[in-house]
This record gives structure tokens, C-alpha cells and sequence, in this order.
């Protein structure tokens, strides 16, 4: 024990001070050990470095390397500005790092960031000060003994984690093993000296899961983690994954290579679907009288870009010369991500004299939920989808449009029609009708072909291919990624562990300012709705920023919206049920909306499958405590009705909705719902224990919600004063300060005189 008193005090009357401070602090010591379990998935021997994927600043970063032995936390500047954080401002440093070998490296400064560490519940966010260096790394950050000290972490190498306290228990952060081994195979090769440091170093930083501010509107399927090019033929590359094991990645490229008649990089190499398969017709209603639309004129810098592009098309074969064009339509040019044009044709009056095809696109929920849970996912996108298949040649001139060099059409089906994307979508249906839904997903142009094994991965790729070749299909080399453990995939990011929201969408939640405008709180919520699904009550986050159509950022406001930044830097991981199984439903309601999260529970634990809020609008909020409770169950049913569908649901909740919704005495409404609900297995339970934070922060959000009465407020009786003969009839307004509700009835009174 030591006892620190004051220089010119007596140290014999702090005593039972200190003694107080140490034993509280040896109450809130807890234990750290590590066992034979926490040897699970890693791969013995070893002698790996822990390199750990973290969340700084609420975006996900990988390839931190944890160093023991550095007294500093050191942070990449290729990282740094990959994080949107380049122009940051930092703080200044004078002294220099020191290596063990003596070399001086002069840094940048410094920079303060947040770091979150663990899994809920067991998490800390700790401020870390790193020092910022421009210096080509296969890492990103390191983190040395300052920010593992200032959390209490004790890091253990052979099993490739750290462990620390939080007060919900020990908190573990376990290392990516296959990262640790690529970062040291590319540390340690000789070329990595010479050759292409900087674009290494950008490769790594990729894999932060942060996008550019800017990234490719269309791009719907995307790499999440780092690759490797194969090359195909001169010229043509495409990319493979590098964290499967070495010999499923031989097999994925041996497979790529055999089948590069597949990819296409130039339209002349495009044959077009076969006309067997698709063909694409333009139906206008019979009174529609076709439209010659005025040329439009372009600047200088515009109109090069429209003849750049009608020059490669006329070369390719896709589009031809027309001379007396009934329908007419100019070019519009769209200024890309990588600032180039692209040009497109404005259909709008073709479009509105055409009827909507009805063929249905696939439900992206659906198709999420298929893709992830697999191992082994290569992503595949069609080259210039649209432009493959062919027009038929009776609707060819309705394509037409006007330039500076004459008069065009299309040949092939052009991006802008009003059902180009059913039509396509059919076409993918009629040539992947054995494999849907098994062994591939498609929406419109994007494709993932998902496996369990490395083998069954090439097989599945080679089946695929063959189809494509049967009809003339053919891929983008440069935007398809093969042999991956993750992806993006219609906005999310899916994985063998589940469903996870893409780092882009939380970000740009994070990154914005409080709202100024009613557009500007528009937008927010529509960010916010795209992520509905994995955001905890999001009903009433939405009555909140949006409670009237006239701007007013109140402090209410202001407190919701810092609430879903801090949720979004940790969401959760969706989960995806297994065919059969039971899913759990806990529903809760407050005065303004009703929320419901659907739950499976695996190895004990209880995981998220879908989040579902509705904002109570006029008679719904008057509901009691149960009818709120069965309209949750309801919404939800509604909402979720695939999963209700093929699975039996268990409702957990403390209120009687089993009474509520069983008898048939009960009021109209419940009866309705309850002969909605029938045709669907629920069954309802009490609460029992909670096993996840996400559902532990979902009931303690709904506790203590219930609306309170105002018992100060005055209510009004309007009578009409009619009278009759044998009674008294009253005609009574009923209604309650402050609410816009009425009630009318008729009060009959016997006169017994």
C-alpha cells in the first residue's frame, strides 16, 4: 500500500482515506484470463501478429496492428484521409519516432479520435491521441501500449486477442488471423520496396469500409475487403479475394481463366442476347401521338462528349443511322463520379405514352437474407446490361434521338425506357430458373453467386458461366469480384455472419450537420428510412424530427438526432433465420408510435432479423395499452409477412394479447385483427431474460412509454337543449383541451314526475 500525503502536511491523518480508495478499487477489479476456448478458429501453430478491425470515429477500420511494444498510437495518413479526416486539422509535433533500428520518422501531428472497442454489451470508447505519419504500410493504425493501458487491456498473442474490462463484464476484441498473415507477406516481400508503394498502401486502406464521399451511384455490388488481380487476356483483369484459404482461391482462378470468353471490356465484343431468349418491345397506348422533341443545344465540352459517345456506339453496332423518326428525343449528360460524362436519352415522352409492364422486381429483403450465411460469394455485374439485348425491329426507330451528327436509334435496348428494368429482370428469371433463389441471386444486372465450400463455389461459377454462354451473356471484368467472404450487395453488406448496414450510409448520418431547412430534415429522414432496418424504434425518432410541416429544430430534435449518430456508430449485425425455425417477436408501444423487433436466437444467444416502427397517427393514438400492443404485432405481420409466412412466431410480451386477440367478445377492432392474424403460427409467451444488447436496448427504450393523462385538463359539455313529450334527448360535444378529438351522443332521461 502506498499512502501519498502533502509536503508540509501529516500523512498519519490520510490513511483511512487511501484505505477507502484502494479497497473500492479492488472491488471493481475484475478478472482476465484466457482459457483453451479462446484458442476457437484460430489456426495452429502460429506466429501471427493481433491485427484488429475497430470502429474510429464510427467507420470501421481494419488492419490495426497491435504493438506491445510501441509507447505510441500511431495512425496512417493514406488511413486519415481514406477516413474523410485528410484535411482535418492537426495538432502540432515536434519531436520525432524512433524505431528500434534508430531511424527518425518525422510525423504530421497528432489527431484525437474515438475508438470503440468490443462487441455490445461489453464495450469501451476510448479517446486515443494517435500520431498521424505519411509513410507507405500494410496497416492502418497501430495501436501501442498508451490506448491498450488507458483501457486496462491485456492482449495475448498466441490467441490472437485482447480482453478488458467494462462495467458489463470483460470485454474480448479478436484479432483476423488470414489479415495478420497478408500483412506480413506483403511487409516482407522484397518488391514492396520498389514497386507501386502508393498504390498498395490505397489497396490496404480500402478495406476501411469508408467510401469517398462520391462513390458510383450505380455501383450495387462491391469488394469489402482487399484483392488480387487475375488476368485474363491482355489488357483484361478482374479481381479475387484474399482472406479464403490459398487453394480455393487456385481452384477460383484456374476456373476465371477457362471461362474469360465470358468478360467483355469492349461493346464489339459483345455478341447480344439471343433474340430466343429477350427481345425487347416498346407498347405505346393506341391514342398516343408520338412526340419530335427540339434539339437541344450543348456546349463546347458537352457536345465532344456526345459525339465521343455516339462514335464509339456507331462502331460497336448499337446504335444506326435513321432518317424519318415518328419519336425524337434528345441526349442528356450526367456528370460521373470520376468526373467524365456519361449520356443518356431523355424518354420521358415515349415513356408516359407507354404502359407499365407489370413483371415484379425481387424483393431485396428477400434476396439479402438469401445471400447471407455463405462462405464463399463471388459478385458479378452484366456488361452495359441493358445494351444486350436486342430491340425488336419493328420498335427500333422509337429510340430514335437528335445530335450535332444526324439522327440515331438503338439496335439494342437502351438505358431510360420505362420497363427496360422488368425487362431485364424477366430475362434473368427465364435464364437463371433452375439456380435462383439456390446457388445465385440476381437483381436486374447485379449477381452473386454464393457457396458453402471452395469446391462447390467452382462448380457453382462453372454452371453459371455455361448459362451465360448459352445465350450470349456477358460480364463487367472490371466491376466483378470472385472467391470473397464479403461484399456489398444491393446496399448492404453481406457476410458469412450476417447482414451489416454499409459504413457509407451510417457515415453520412454521422457526418451531417443539424438540419437548417425542412429539405434538409428531408433528407435526413430519408437516410434515415434506408436503414430503418437495423435501427431500434425508428418510429419515434421520426415523430420526433418530423412533428410539423413548418420548420423548428427544438432540443428534442437535436437530442434524437445525436441519439441515432451514436447508435449508427455501432449497429448491429442482422441475422438470418434458418428454413423452419422459430423467430421471436417483442413489440412495444409509447404515445406516439408502436415498435417490433423480430428475433432468432442462436447457440443461446438472441440476434436481430428485422427491426419494424409505425408513428401512431390520429384514432391510433387513442388505443389502450393492449390494443397498441396487438396493432405492433399487427404492423409487424403486415410488414414482415415472408417471415411470418415460413416461420412460427412466438410473441413475447407482459401484456394479455393472447386474451385480447382469442376472445371473441372482444371489440371490433381487435376481432379484425385477430382474424387477420389467424392465418399465421403465433403463439405468446411472457418476457424471460434478455440475451443481447440490441434487445436489451429495445426493451429498456419501451419502459415507463405509456402515455400520461393530464389530470389538470377540463372537459366540455355542449347541450342542444331538445326536449320531447316523454323524455329528454341531449345532444352532448365532448371533447378535451388541447386534442382535436369529439364524441357525440344522445343522453335520454326518464321524467318520472
Amino acid at each position: 500500500m502506498f499512502i501519498e500525503g502533502k509536503a508540509t502536511g501529516n500523512p498519519r491523518r490520510q490513511p483511512p482515506f487511501h484505505i477507502f480508495q484502494i479497497e473500492h478499487r479492488l472491488e471493481s477489479i475484475q478478472v482476465i484470463s484466457f482459457g483453451p476456448h479462446d484458442y476457437d478458429g484460430i489456426q495452429l501453430p502460429h506466429d501471427d501478429a493481433i491485427v484488429l478491425m475497430l470502429r474510429i470515429n464510427g467507420i470501421r477500420v481494419k488492419r490495426i496492428l497491435v504493438d506491445t511494444g510501441s509507447s505510441a498510437d500511431v495512425m496512417y495518413f493514406d488511413a486519415l484521409k481514406r477516413m474523410g479526416l485528410g484535411k482535418y486539422p492537426l495538432q502540432p509535433m515536434t519531436t520525432s519516432l524512433v524505431g528500434f533500428t534508430g531511424d527518425k520518422l518525422k510525423p504530421l501531428g497528432t489527431i484525437d479520435l474515438d475508438v470503440l472497442f468490443g462487441d455490445a454489451p461489453q464495450t469501451v470508447i476510448s479517446s486515443v491521441r494517435f500520431i498521424v505519419v505519411d509513410a507507405p504500410s500494410a496497416y492502418n493504425a497501430i495501436l501501442g501500449r498508451t490506448s491498450l493501458n488507458s483501457i486496462g487491456a491485456v492482449a495475448s498473442t498466441p490467441h490472437l486477442m485482447i480482453k478488458f474490462p467494462t462495467p458489463q463484464g470483460v470485454g474480448i476484441v479478436r484479432g483476423e488471423q488470414q489479415v495478420a498473415k497478408e500483412c506480413y507477406r506483403i511487409t516482407m516481400a522484397p518488391q514492396i520496396a520498389h514497386i507501386e508503394r502508393s498504390r498498395k498502401s490505397q489497396e490496404f486502406v480500402d478495406s476501411l469500409g469508408a467510401l469517398t464521399k462520391e462513390p458510383p451511384k450505380t455501383l450495387l455490388t462491391e469488394a469489402m475487403e482487399d484483392t488480387e488481380p487475375v488476368m485474363l487476356r491482355d489488357g483484361q483483369v478482374t479481381q479475387l479475394g484474399t482472406l479464403l484459404p490459398a487453394i480455393d482461391r487456385t481452384m477460383v482462378r484456374e476456373c476465371l481463366i477457362a471461362n474469360k470468353d465470358i468478360f467483355a471490356n469492349e461493346d464489339d465484343m459483345m455478341p447480344g442476347i439471343s433474340r430466343a431468349i429477350a427481345e425487347h418491345r416498346i407498347d405505346t397506348y393506341e391514342e398516343a401521338r408520338p412526340v419530335q422533341q427540339r434539339k437541344r443545344k450543348f456546349g463546347l465540352e458537352r457536345r465532344k462528349a456526345v459525339q465521343d459517345e455516339v462514335d464509339r456506339l456507331f462502331k460497336a453496332g448499337a446504335i444506326r443511322e435513321v432518317e424519318y423518326p415518328r419519336w425524337l428525343a434528345n441526349p442528356v449528360l450526367v456528370r460521373k463520379s470520376n468526373g467524365k460524362w456519361r449520356m443518356c436519352i431523355d424518354y420521358t415522352d415515349l415513356n408516359k405514352a407507354c404502359p407499365k409492364k407489370p413483371f415484379p422486381l425481387p424483393s431485396i429483403d428477400a434476396m439479402i437474407d438469401s445471400t447471407a450465411g455463405f462462405k464463399y460469394l463471388s459478385f458479378m455485374d452484366a456488361y452495359s446490361g441493358y445494351n444486350q439485348i436486342q430491340m425488336h425491329p419493328d420498335d427500333k426507330e422509337k429510340t430514335s434521338f437528335v445530335t450535332e451528327e444526324g439522327l440515331f436509334c438503338y439496335r439494342f435496348m437502351p438505358f431510360g425506357l420505362k420497363n427496360a428494368g422488368a425487362e431485364y429482370q424477366q430475362k434473368v428469371n427465364k435464364v437463371f430458373k433452375n439456380e435462383l433463389g439456390g446457388i445465385i441471386e440476381a437483381y436486374i444486372d447485379d449477381m452473386v453467386v454464393k457457396s458453402c465450400t471452395g469446391k462447390e463455389h467452382v462448380q457453382h461459377l462453372n454452371m453459371i458461366f455455361q448459362k451465360m454462354r448459352d445465350v450470349g451473356m456477358r460480364l463487367n471484368s472490371k466491376k466483378s469480384f470472385f472467391c470473397l467472404s464479403s461484399g456489398k450487395f444491393l446496399g448492404y453488406i453481406v457476410s458469412e455472419r450476417g447482414i451489416e448496414v454499409h459504413p457509407s450510409k451510417c457515415r453520412a448520418i454521422i457526418d451531417m450537420e443539424a438540419p437548417k431547412t425542412v429539405k434538409e430534415v428531408q433528407e435526413l429522414t430519408g437516410r434515415i428510412a434506408a436503414l430503418k432496418r437495423f435501427i431500434v424504434r425508428s418510429g419515434e425518432v421520426f415523430q420526433t424530427i418530423k412533428k410539423t410541416k413548418k420548420f423548428e429544430w427544438t432540443s428534442q430534435c437535436q437530442e434524437a438526432f445525436e441519439q441515432i449518430k451514436t447508435y449508427l456508430s455501432n449497429p448491429p449485425i442482422i441475422s438470418r433465420p434458418t428454413k423452419g425455425e422459430t423467430l421471436y417477436l417483442y413489440v412495444s408501444a409509447s404515445a406516439v408510435a408502436v415498435s417490433a423487433a423480430l428475433i432468432r436466437e442462436e447457440d443461446g444467444v438472441q440476434k436481430p432479423v428485422y427491426f419494424v416502427s409505425k408513428i401512431l397517427r390520429d384514432a391510433e393514438e387513442r388505443y389502450s395499452t393492449v390494443e397498441k400492443g396487438a396493432f405492433a404485432v399487427l404492423i409487424a405481420a403486415r410488414k414482415l409477412r415472408p417471415y411470418f409466412q415460413a416461420h412460427p412466431i412466438k410473441v413475447i410480451n407482459d401484456l394479455p394479447l393472447k386474451k385480447a386477440l382469442g376472445n371473441l367478445d372482444v371489440s371490433g377492432r381487435l376481432l379484425k385483427w385477430a382474424v387477420e392474424l389467424s392465418e399465421f403460427d403465433i403463439s405468446f409467451l411472457p418476457k424471460a431474460a434478455y440475451k443481447g444488447q440490441v434487445l436489451a436496448d429495445f426493451v429498456v427504450e419501451s419502459t415507463g412509454r405509456t402515455e400520461k393523462r393530464d389530470q389538470e385538463a377540463l372537459w366540455h359539455v355542449h347541450v342542444d337543449g331538445a326536449a320531447s313529450e316523454r323524455d329528454q334527448e341531449a345532444l352532448w360535444h365532448v371533447d378535451s383541451r388541447g386534442r382535436r378529438s369529439a364524441k357525440t351522443c344522445i343522453l335520454r332521461v326518464q321524467d318520472t314526475a
